[in-house]
């Protein structure tokens, strides 16, 4: 693979040794940039999404009784065609939620945005 660009979500799927080891940050920053979805635990799943002319990194896989939860560690809720959506909010403050999230919820794969 000398001389070829690969995403790290491509990088991360090929050498599967268990689980990625990806740092918050670096995980957060592939997410802004749309390059990949990440899979956490207990099934749920995270990935850039466009929602009402913007930008957004979506929870999705959760379960209604953790709802709660999710929004104590600061995820922000709507409804939208009468399903609740769950979304990391932007900015500096989304990072930290995002480290909360992946501290509770661990990153268990890495999948190319193109293939998710």
């Amino acid at each position: 693979m000398i001389g070829r660009r690969v995403s790290p979500a491509w990088a991360a799927r090929i050498v599967d040794d268990g689980p990625p080891q990806l740092s918050a940050p670096q995980a957060w920053s592939m997410l802004l940039a749309g390059e990949a979805v990440l899979h956490l635990a207990e099934g749920q799943r995270v990935a850039r999404v466009r929602a009402m002319n913007d930008w957004r990194i979506e929870l999705t896989g959760f379960n209604d009784l953790g709802v709660e939860r999710l929004k104590a560690f600061g995820l922000i809720s709507e409804i939208v065609s009468w399903k609740l959506k769950l979304y990391v909010p932007a900015g500096a403050a989304g990072a930290d939620v995002f480290a909360r999230l992946v501290d509770r919820f661990p990153i268990e794969r890495v999948s190319d945005r193109k293939a998710a």
